[in-house]
């Protein structure tokens, strides 16, 4: 007589699709450390996928590597389907920074945020149409000629008179068209006619305030770009070649 064969339903409660931030790469790495904050780990999948199963929501869940920045992601119970949440890890200091990339290091505020964009990408990027901050804050239309996930990207966006600035993350997108939702409404409305947008490339300083960007230029041979770079309370400009390495030490 055969014995009934027990059968474990598992549910599935989200997916974390991860990304490289600097070689736009899906993360599947076994030396990747993903749990909840109870100690569930997700089942690993190819391309980037890490399934996460029979989760009490909310959680919050950490990322570590000796490759990337520590992250933590908060998830929430928004509804009973499953959802795949990507995110993108940006280099850590022991990140294998490919020959010949140029870099920007320096010291800062501990574990202050810093944002860098270069001056010379202008022209990738720019609006589709007028971004409208009271009548549809969370959304926006990007002009994406290389068709391009833009889940998970970071943008700085300025108007003509350069009066209105501001930083914004990629939440959600439709297909690779260029209707984008954003993580959060901006500060102001932005006209397509003279708007500027820029990709940024961005860090955590450590707890020492040790910061490492890689930076990807558009450049030829050994032409000079101009980046700006942002932290919590000040701005600046610096100027930096394909292959350098480049200290910035911020004027106190």
């Amino acid at each position: 007589m055969n014995k009934e064969r027990e059968h474990i339903r598992h549910k599935v409660s989200f997916i974390l699709e991860l990304w490289d931030a600097f070689s736009d790469q899906p993360i599947s790495d076994a030396a990747l450390l993903v749990q909840t904050e109870d100690g569930r780990r997700p089942i690993r999948k190819p391309e980037g996928f890490y399934v996460f199963t029979d989760c009490l929501l909310p959680t919050v869940v950490t990322i570590e590597s000796a490759r990337y920045e520590r992250e933590e992601i908060r998830i929430i119970e928004e509804s009973t389907q499953s959802r795949i949440l990507k995110k993108r890890l940006r280099p850590g200091k022991n990140y294998p920074i490919p020959e010949g990339t140029a870099c920007l290091y320096g010291t800062i505020r501990p574990n202050s945020q810093i944002e860098v964009f270069v001056e010379e990408n202008a022209g990738l990027w720019h609006l589709l149409s007028d971004y409208q901050v009271k009548r549809s804050p969370d959304e926006m239309e990007i002009f994406n000629p290389l068709k391009k996930d833009l889940v998970g990207r970071r943008f700085y966006i300025q108007d003509r008179e350069e009066k209105n600035t501001d930083f914004f993350e990629v939440k959600q997108q439709e297909g690779r068209s260029g209707k984008v939702f954003l993580a959060e409404p901006l500060k102001a409305s932005y006209k397509k006619a003279g708007t500027k947008l820029y990709e940024c490339s961005s860090a955590r300083a450590d707890e020492k305030g040790r910061f490492l960007i890689p930076l990807k230029l558009r450049t030829q041979g050994e032409e000079e770009a101009v980046c700006r770079i942002w932290t919590e309370d000040r701005s600046d400009k610096a100027t930096i070649r394909p292959g350098m390495r480049l200290e910035w030490k911020p004027i106190e």
